[in-house]
Formats: structure tokens, C-alpha cells, sequence
């Protein structure tokens, strides 16, 4: 009897119909396992987006505070914040700075200047209105950071945002695409302090300015950031949300033990100083140190000088911040001034705990005209 050889037809036809049977089995099972990575890595890609911007902004805010008179919240807006924190210094003789960075430039390691000043992003507001200086009387070194969102074009949905950077008025970083808010709602929400408690403010409370008797009273943000992802394979759109809120550590009340309210400085004075050959002058702006100045409470940390229309008594516009040095006599040289017309200066003092003084001004107006 021969030895047999290969397969019979019958063989063949039952092994190929059993490897059929066996594809056709397991191939929705491997289909379904992979839409599931695809679906779990979108997610994760989702996640990611999410935490990256909250975790971004989050560092930053965490260090959020000003310098004397400096305010910590500048603007709180729902799609928008822009707050001072001391993040870069050019060299280590900044302390209090977060990190050093080598020779950077004046722009990203000090205040906000005034021959700078620009629009705060989302806004039509100019900031700053003055140069901030610190305790050393010199000009401060925190500056002033924004964060903000604009829409996605790219993504084909209104829903979805870029999250941008600004530090002072620099050019604006892109930090992360793909953030989902919905249209009623908002990346940021803002809390008070109530007693031992936060309480959120109503977006019908928005935004803030720096020069609003609420923003100093923000305790914390709250950061509502959605990561979108599309996956490119079955064109599913995944949105993961994070919800996070950063308590200001470097931003309290009034600090106690600074006695009571600073007594206001007196003789309050203001004349104008031309220039020699010149059309152009100054306004200098004189007056005697507070009783809280090196005597008293001895609490007093700096003085701020005013200026407000003869025509409109109420409304005061700030001018500038002045370092308590405990001298007799304090001036400033007010150059430039914006106002025209009929107007009165005046100087008020505060204490280590914010609390202000009454204001004291000169009992005569001063005629400015256009510089």
C-alpha cells in the first residue's frame, strides 16, 4: 500500500470552513476591543487636555499676590482672569520671586509699567493706571499675569477654546488647545469669604477691576476645565471635565494687630514746576507724615496721592504709591498729568493691614492745562 500524500479535497474544504467559522467568531470581538482602546485612549487624551490647563493656571494663581498697594485680582472675568504674582526674577537678588531666570527682561520680572499700559485681554480697560512700587520704594517686581480663552476655530464647533498666557503686555503664549465650556457656563467662577466659608459669586457680579471695592474680597478661583478630543478613527467627539478650585494663600483680610485706623497726613500741598526754557511743567505734590509714620500705631507702610475734578468732589482718581520712609515731609512729582481743568490733589495713609486713611487735600484748586 503506497504512502499517502497532501490532503484530500473533503480535508480541505472542512479546515477552511472551520478557520471561517473561527474568523467570524472572533472578529467582532477584536473589532469591539479595539474601539475600546481607541475610545479609552481618547478619553485619556481628553483627560489629559483637561488637567494640563487647570494644573497650568492653577500654579500660577496658587502664588497670586501684590505688592503694597499693588492689588492681587487686576480682572475677574468668566472667560478671563489677570491677577500680580511674583513668578520670575532676573537675578537672585529678588527672594521672594518663584524662580530665577538669567538676564530675563524687565517686562517678565517687574511690574507693569505705565508707559506700557495696554488693554487687559477680553477687555476695553487700560491697566496699569499707575506704577506700583514696593516697600523698598523701588519699582515692584510682581507682575501681572493674564489667562484667557478665545474660540477654537480649528475644531468646527462654537463650543470649543484656546487658552492663552500674557505676562504684562508681552505677546500672549498659546498653553493648550481643545478646552470645551459650554455656552452656559464659565472657566471661571470667583468666592468670597463669609464668616468660615467660601461663597461663589454670581456671574451677574462680573467681571472685576482692580478698582472695585468686590475684587479685593475674592478669596478663590474656580477653574472649570473640559478637554475635547475627536477621535480621528469613527470622528467621536470626547469631552472629560476637571473642576478645581485655588485658594489665594498670599491674599487675606485686613492683618490684625495694626492698630486702628492711620491718622491722615496734613498740609497737603500742590504747586507746578516749570521746566527752564520750557512750556512743559510738573505738579508737586507736598505733605507732612501721618501721626501713624514712625510715631503712634507706627504702622503706617505708604501713602497714596489723588487727584479729582473741582467739578466732580467725589469721584478721586489715584495717582501713585508712595513708600512711608518715617520722615518729617513727603513729596511726588506728578508729571504728565492726564487732567485738564480745575482740579484739587490729595494724599492719604495706609497701615500693614490695608486699612486707609481719610483723605487730605489742599484747601485751593490748581489750573492744569494741556501739556
Amino acid at each position: 500500500m503506497s504512502g499517502r500524500r497532501g490532503l484530500t479535497l473533503v480535508e480541505i474544504l472542512v479546515a477552511m470552513t472551520l478557520t471561517l467559522a473561527v474568523f467570524a467568531i472572533t472578529l467582532p470581538f477584536v473589532r469591539a476591543q479595539t474601539r475600546a482602546l481607541g475610545s479609552n485612549a481618547s478619553r485619556l487624551d481628553a483627560d489629559q487636555i483637561a488637567r494640563y490647563a487647570q494644573r497650568r493656571v492653577d500654579q500660577d494663581l496658587r502664588l497670586a499676590a501684590g505688592d503694597a498697594d499693588q492689588p492681587t485680582i487686576v480682572y475677574a472675568g468668566p472667560m478671563g482672569i489677570a491677577f500680580n504674582a511674583n513668578l520670575v526674577a532676573a537675578d537672585t537678588s529678588d527672594p521672594n520671586a518663584f524662580e530665577v531666570q538669567a538676564g530675563a527682561d524687565s517686562s517678565l520680572s517687574e511690574a507693569w509699567r505705565v508707559s506700557a499700559a495696554a488693554a487687559i485681554p477680553l477687555t476695553a480697560r487700560t491697566y496699569p493706571t499707575e506704577n506700583y512700587v514696593g516697600r523698598d520704594g523701588l519699582l515692584s517686581r510682581v507682575e501681572t499675569i493674564s489667562y484667557f480663552l478665545h474660540p477654537d476655530t480649528v475644531s468646527g464647533r462654537s463650543d470649543i477654546y484656546v487658552l492663552y498666557r500674557r505676562v504684562n503686555a508681552r505677546d500672549s503664549t498659546l498653553v493648550v488647545r481643545g478646552i470645551h465650556v459650554p455656552a452656559d457656563s464659565a472657566f471661571f467662577t470667583y468666592f468670597v469669604s463669609d464668616a468660615d466659608t467660601l461663597l461663589p459669586l454670581a456671574t451677574s457680579a462680573l467681571p472685576l477691576f482692580w478698582d472695585s471695592t468686590a475684587a479685593p474680597n475674592v478669596r478663590a478661583v474656580g477653574i472649570r476645565a473640559g478637554g475635547f478630543f475627536r477621535n480621528a478613527a469613527d470622528g467621536e467627539d470626547v469631552i472629560r471635565t476637571v473642576r478645581w478650585r485655588t485658594v489665594f494663600t498670599n491674599a487675606t483680610a485686613a492683618v490684625a494687630g495694626c492698630g486702628d485706623a492711620p491718622a491722615s497726613p496734613t498740609g497737603v500741598g500742590h504747586n507746578k514746576q516749570s521746566s527752564t526754557g520750557s512750556a512743559s511743567y510738573h505738579v508737586r505734590v507736598t505733605w507732612s507724615r501721618s501721626g501713624d509714620d514712625g510715631t503712634g500705631d507706627d504702622d503706617v507702610t505708604h501713602y497714596i496721592v489723588w487727584i479729582r475734578f473741582n467739578t466732580n468732589p467725589v469721584t478721586w482718581q489715584r495717582v501713585a504709591t508712595v513708600p512711608a520712609r518715617d520722615v518729617a515731609s513727603y513729596r511726588y512729582d506728578h508729571y504728565q498729568p492726564s487732567l485738564v481743568g480745575q482740579v484739587r490733589y490729595g494724599v492719604s495713609a495706609v497701615d500693614c493691614g490695608g486699612t486707609e486713611s481719610s483723605k487730605a487735600s489742599h484747601t485751593s484748586n490748581l489750573s492744569l492745562q494741556p501739556g
